[in-house]
């Protein structure tokens, strides 16, 4: 269980911006989103908020009173001995860190390997978001770290869990029959897993949408017919459209490069949460009529605070 929240600025809480008056540091923003999760998610769950940073402002120690945080350790270029100090080595394990550079990375391994957990904002450099457990949708300075918070406090579905519950899926979906007139259909299994019928002709790659899921995991069954996918990790994407709860679907911009397969009757593709797609594209140039099953599973419980 997660008991220290700590936590980067500039880039982190902010949104990296330095104003500089003719007498040095005149303004920082600030989210209100964040605010709002320090003062009362992490206060819900006992989770004690540690800001280390490695600059020293009066309008972070200001900002940090206004909040109630009562660790502030400001200058340190040593973040993890620093940390050490304050938690002990025994409960590194207990924290969870929220950053978004380089100097946070020396940080980020320790708590990491010990069984605790690593957030970063969207905009943080890619180097921390290969080490993060989370990686925002929102920017630093824009609700991230709210997002983080959120994250952290959710019930996990345990690896095994998720594992069993697709391994039940996949079976079931490989042991039923459809045809065209099913297309269009929804059918509810329980409360973790339901299906559709799709139905479609394949279409050039720059129609096609690169997208990924929070809520569900997908399970897609070529039943008829072939097409081309492209996969890629949300880790190295930037967002197009942010995530729409209704739809589960967040969109993303297409990058330079990505893996692509092709999917011909009786293929398979199970895609998690990390795993943007773009499907439906036409393989050899050639459109062809799809008939394929989609599974959903639940990769996690979803909570609000809303």
């Amino acid at each position: 269980m997660i008991k220290y929240l700590v936590m980067d600025v500039d880039g982190s809480l902010t949104d990296g911006k330095i104003y500089m008056g003719s007498r040095g540091e005149v303004m920082k923003a600030f989210s209100i989103k964040d605010g709002y999760a320090i003062r009362n998610v992490l206060k819900a769950y006992g989770i004690v908020p540690i800001v280390i940073t490695a600059r020293i402002s009066s309008i972070v120690q200001n900002r940090c009173d206004e909040l109630g945080i009562n660790h502030v350790y400001q200058g340190k270029m040593d973040k993890l001995n620093t940390l050490m100090g304050i938690v002990g080595e025994a409960e590194l394990g207990r924290c969870a860190y929220f950053g978004d550079d380089i100097i946070d990375i020396k940080c980020m391994l320790p708590i990491k390997e010990a069984g605790g957990v690593i957030g970063c904002p969207s905009d943080a450099v890619q180097e921390v978001k290969a080490v993060a457990d989370y990686i925002c949708l929102s920017k630093a300075g824009n609700g991230a770290l709210r997002e983080f918070a959120e994250w952290i406090v959710k019930p996990k579905v345990d690896p095994d869990g998720l594992k069993s519950r697709l391994d039940h899926a996949v079976s079931y979906l490989k042991n039923i029959t459809v045809s065209e007139t099913d297309a269009g259909a929804k059918v509810i299994v329980d409360k973790n897993f339901y299906y559709t019928i799709q139905s479609y002709s394949t279409k050039p790659e720059n129609e096609a949408i690169l997208e990924s899921h929070r809520k569900y995991v997908d399970i897609q069954i070529m039943v008829s017919g072939e097409e081309q996918m492209d996969l890629a990790d949300i880790s190295r994407l930037t967002i197009k459209e942010n995530y729409n709860p209704e739809n589960d679907v967040i969109v993303w911009n297409i990058p330079k490069r990505m893996a692509r397969i092709t999917l011909t009757a009786g293929d398979s593709v199970i895609l998690y949460p990390e795993n943007a797609h773009r499907g439906a594209i036409m393989n050899r140039n050639k459109s062809h009529k799809v008939l394929k099953i989609v599974g959903k599973v639940r990769s996690a419980e979803i909570v609000s605070y809303e």
